[in-house]
């Protein structure tokens, strides 16, 4: 996968995250508590994966950034 195609999944991921958020609290001022319960485990589920990749994602670079110069 191309860093293109990598930056336009980042960004629709932050989207979707931004949408669900907004949806799950207008859910929960509305009185769906269930639905918005869901959501925001939806949210929850979604950001977490992300940091976690994006952690992998810095971890790897700061390694190679490391010891690449050292061979």
């Amino acid at each position: 996968m191309n860093d293109k195609k990598k930056g336009k999944l980042q960004v629709t991921v932050i989207i979707l995250m931004i949408l669900l958020f907004v949806a799950a609290f207008v859910l929960l001022f509305i009185g769906h508590y269930s639905v918005a319960f869901v959501l925001f485990g939806i949210f929850i589920v979604i950001i977490n994966s992300f940091s976690n990749w994006l952690k992998y994602k810095n971890d790897d670079y700061i390694y190679r950034k490391n010891y690449s110069n050292k061979w």
